[in-house]
């Protein structure tokens, strides 16, 4: 396949995921949230599946383009507005008159801010090609489902 057919490809499936996320979000909404029933949670999903949809379709665009630069970049720009939310909560928790309904302990802001500028060094690892494209990707959703858990599950 040549690069016009690969980028039309993934528009298409873009497209088409979208629509098939935009007809069972409603489904997706009172699966999650029981009980509530309110517009905003409906839009608020459908624009961060969206948002991760693309995010997605643009990775698997580039892995097949073999785009080591973009991916690294990629990885790099995601992190580092991962570390920009977390400093930004530790800066408005302790300078601020910022008071959150729910707070996130200091050291879960500062373990996710950690495991952000690990993600940076990789991301600076695959741009330089000294490890390869799907582990750097791999390593990369590894830490972002660490950070996750970590913040999930305490």
């Amino acid at each position: 396949m040549n690069r016009k057919k690969i980028i039309l490809f993934h528009i298409l499936i873009f497209i088409f995921i979208n629509i098939i996320f935009f007809f069972s979000s409603e489904f997706l909404v009172n699966l999650i949230t029981s009980g509530f029933h309110d517009v905003g949670l409906w839009k608020d999903l459908l624009i961060v599946g969206a948002i991760i949809i693309f995010i997605l379709t643009i990775i698997s665009c580039l892995l097949y383009l073999k785009e080591y630069k973009l991916i690294g970049l990629l990885i790099i720009i995601l992190n580092i507005f991962m570390l920009w939310d977390r400093l930004s909560f530790l800066y408005r928790y302790h300078f601020t008159d910022f008071s959150p309904t729910f707070y996130i302990p200091n050291w879960i802001l500062i373990a996710t801010a950690l495991l952000s500028i690990i993600g940076i060094i990789v991301g600076f690892k695959v741009i330089k090609k000294s490890i390869y494209m799907k582990n750097g990707l791999l390593i990369y959703f590894s830490l972002v489902t660490l950070s996750i858990s970590i913040q999930v599950l305490c």
